[in-house]
């Protein structure tokens, strides 16, 4: 997702606009995760590097639009959402594109892929992560449609639908997560016992991302339903 360089012309227009842009990068960073593992799984760690450098080449932007918008925020009683709120979803946004970059530098730093057996599986749970990260931007996008039209019931029930969706999809990687933990305890006795330890932690930090993406779907519903 291209991000245009005049972002004092979008906060002039609506703040929430930038808070868009922001969750669209953040959710390109999720979706470099897929290519990532399927380069790893193959042990193709030269390709991987270099999809880690376009993850952090996103992280990065969304970094630069984090910091745009809470530096050049209006105070003013003009806005139809609170700053507040504006500045937690920021923050949390962001932290979805923290955390693939953690992942692939965990996972790059030691070579570290998990038992082959279980490709099909970790590829799902990836999936249903990107999955519910790209309903962020249908909710941010929403929010922003419910700002211009004052509030409206159809907008509001728009976004109450995407924040069911996410909540459906978060429960989903949890449940896929258990699994693979479980899963991953059958090969401990073939795997060096610190590459298991670090597998454990890959696991939890790819659901931690589904975490983030639910908690601005909440942060969204309070702002439709305030």
């Amino acid at each position: 997702m291209a991000v245009k360089p005049a972002i004092s012309e979008v906060i002039s227009n609506s703040p929430l606009a930038l808070l868009e842009r922001h969750a669209g990068v953040c959710v390109d960073c999720v979706e470099r995760l897929p290519l990532y593992f399927q380069e790893a799984q193959s042990g193709r760690w030269a390709r991987a590097a270099e999809v880690r450098e376009e993850i952090c080449r996103f992280e990065g932007l969304a970094d630069e639009l984090k910091q745009d918008l809470r530096s050049n925020l209006p105070r003013g009683l003009w806005m139809s959402v609170s700053r507040a709120d504006l500045l937690e979803l920021v923050r949390v946004q962001d932290k979805m594109a923290n955390g693939v970059k953690e992942v692939s530098g965990i996972s790059l730093g030691r070579h570290l892929a998990f038992p082959a057996p279980l490709t099909e599986d970790l590829n799902e749970f990836v999936d249903v992560v990107v999955n519910v990260s790209r309903s962020v931007v249908k909710i941010i996008s929403a929010t922003r449609d419910l700002s211009r039209s004052a509030f409206g019931t159809r907008q509001t029930n728009a976004i109450l639908d995407f924040v069911s969706q996410v909540e459906a999809g978060e429960r989903r990687s949890d449940d896929m997560q258990a699994a693979l933990r479980a899963r991953v305890r059958e090969h401990e006795g073939d795997l060096p016992p610190v590459d298991a330890i670090f597998l454990y932690q890959l696991l939890g930090a790819i659901g931690e991302i589904t975490d983030n993406a639910e908690k601005v779907a909440h942060r969204a519903q309070i702002i439709a339903t305030s």
